[in-house]
C-alpha cells in the first residue's frame, strides 16, 4: 500500500544560477536574516545594510532613501525622534538606524548607504522579503486619543512607520495595505532599481513568520495581500521572481515541531530544511561544493578540540588560519572573516 502522509515540496530550478563568489543582499523582515546567516555560515557574502523591516513600503520607503534620494541626510534627519532613554531612532528602521545622538544616528545611516550601494554594485540578486501588509501610521503628536482622526490615505501612506520602536500604541493608527498599492510601489521601484544594477535579479519571499498579535484572520489575509501582490509585480517584470519559503513551512513542513517556541518563528530545523532547497533552487553543483567547503572552514575555526595544550592550540589554529587563506587564494570572492 502506498501511503502519503505529507505533501513535499519539490525544487525548481530558478532561470538564473548564482555564484556564492558574488554578494547578494538580503532586505525585509527578519527571515532574510535567518537565510542571509545561512549563507556567511557557508562564507557567502550576504548583507542586510537596512534591518529588519517588516511591510512593503516601508522597505519600499527605506530602497528608495538609501539609493536614490538626492536629500539624504535630511531625509534621514526628519526620521529622527529621542525616546526615553535618550537614544536618537530613526522611524525609518531598526536599532541599526540608532545613535546616541543625531550626528551618530545619521553617520550610521550613512554608513549603511554606502554598504548598501557597494553590495548592490557586485550582487548578482536582491532578495526582498514582505512581512506583514499591516502597517502603523504616526498620529500627529499630542492628537487626543478620544477625538477620531479623518485623515486621507495619503496621510497614512506618507507618515507610515517602519519600526514603532516600544512607543505607546496610542501614537499611531493600524491599516493595512492593498494589492493595488503595493503593486504600483514596487514596479515602479524595481524598474528603476533594474536601470541602476542591469545585472541585478530580484526576488520576493514572503515571510513564513505568523503575525498572531494581529490575529488568525487578520494574519491569513495578510499574507494573502502580499502573496497576491508580488505575483502581479513578478506577472509584470520578467527580472523578478518568486521563493515559496512561505509555502514551504506551512504546506510542506506545517507541523508545529517546525516552530520556535513561540509558535510563530520557524526553528532552526525549517531554517536548515528551506536553506537545502534554496540551495538547490539557486545553485549548480560547484556552487553547491564551494558553499560546503566554506561551511568547514568556518566550523573548524568554531571547534575547539579537547585536552589541547596552549601550543597544540595555537598550531590548530595557525593550520585553520592557512586554510582559510588557501581558500580565500582560489575564491576571492567569498566572505573574509574577522
Amino acid at each position: 500500500m502506498d501511503l502519503q502522509f505529507r505533501t513535499q515540496y519539490t525544487p525548481r530550478r530558478a532561470d538564473f544560477t548564482l555564484n556564492p563568489e558574488r554578494s547578494v543582499v538580503m532586505l525585509g523582515s527578519c527571515f532574510s536574516d535567518n537565510i542571509a546567516g545561512r549563507m556567511r555560515s557557508s562564507l557567502w557574502r550576504a548583507s542586510n545594510p537596512l534591518g529588519t523591516l517588516y511591510n512593503p513600503l516601508s522597505i519600499h520607503n527605506a530602497l528608495k532613501l538609501f539609493l536614490f534620494e538626492n536629500h539624504f541626510e535630511e531625509r534621514l534627519a526628519e526620521s529622527l525622534f529621542t525616546d526615553s532613554t535618550g537614544k536618537c531612532r530613526s522611524f525609518l528602521g531598526d536599532f541599526r538606524l540608532a545613535g546616541h545622538d543625531k550626528d551618530e544616528a545619521i553617520a550610521r545611516g550613512g554608513k549603511a548607504r554606502l554598504s548598501l550601494n557597494s553590495d548592490l554594485a557586485d550582487a548578482e540578486a536582491l532578495f526582498i522579503t514582505f512581512g506583514t501588509a499591516i502597517c502603523y501610521s504616526l498620529k500627529p503628536e499630542g492628537c487626543p486619543d478620544s477625538i477620531p482622526l479623518e485623515r486621507s490615505r495619503n496621510d497614512l501612506l506618507s507618515t507610515t512607520v517602519a519600526n514603532c520602536h516600544k512607543l505607546p500604541a496610542s501614537r499611531f493608527e493600524r491599516y493595512r495595505l492593498t494589492i493595488p498599492e503595493i503593486t504600483g510601489m514596487w514596479v515602479e521601484l524595481c524598474r528603476k532599481i533594474k536601470e541602476s544594477y542591469p545585472r541585478l535579479q530580484i526576488v520576493f519571499t514572503v515571510s513564513p513568520v505568523r503575525h498572531l498579535k494581529d490575529g488568525f484572520t487578520a494574519n491569513s489575509r495578510s499574507k494573502a495581500i502580499l502573496q497576491l501582490a508580488v505575483e502581479e509585480i513578478c506577472n509584470e517584470l520578467e527580472f523578478c521572481s518568486y521563493f515559496p519559503a512561505y509555502e514551504i513551512l506551512n504546506d510542506d513542513l506545517r507541523d508545529y515541531r517546525f516552530y520556535a517556541s513561540d509558535l510563530a518563528h520557524p526553528s532552526e530545523m525549517a531554517i536548515d530544511y528551506i536553506w537545502e532547497i534554496f540551495k538547490e533552487t539557486y545553485l549548480n553543483e560547484e556552487g553547491k561544493a564551494l558553499l560546503k567547503e566554506g561551511e568547514k572552514i568556518v566550523k573548524g575555526y568554531g571547534h575547539r578540540p579537547l585536552l589541547m595544550t596552549a601550543q597544540e592550540q595555537a598550531a590548530y589554529m595557525e593550520k585553520m588560519k592557512q586554510r582559510f587563506q588557501d581558500f580565500l587564494k582560489r575564491h576571492p570572492g567569498m566572505m573574509k572573516m574577522s
